[in-house]
């Protein structure tokens, strides 16, 4: 789901069963540990899989449109890095 300008949207439902998600969890809880934290839940790392999978989805979709717009077919990493940068992020 998307706000009205268009940004991922983040609240406290998940927004896929476990069996559908992209990114597994465990990579996702190593991630917040990196960060420094020294505990956290499965919920809470299950959160951050799902918000990442929003905006990784978001920015894909952006840079498709990105390469459509320039009649290509095949998205590169700079229609990923514009995408990111025109992207609105949250404060």
């Amino acid at each position: 789901m998307r706000t009205a300008s268009g940004s991922p949207r983040s609240e406290n439902t998940l927004p896929r069963s476990r069996k559908d998600r992209i990114i597994p969890v465990a990579p996702v809880d190593r991630l917040i540990r990196k960060a420094g934290a020294g505990r956290v839940s499965d919920k809470g790392s299950e959160r951050l899989a799902a918000i990442l999978e929003e905006v990784g989805e978001f920015l894909a979709r952006r840079a498709f449109e990105l390469t459509e717009h320039t009649g290509r077919k095949t998205i590169t990493d700079k229609d990923i890095d514009l995408a990111y940068k025109q992207w609105t992020k949250p404060k």
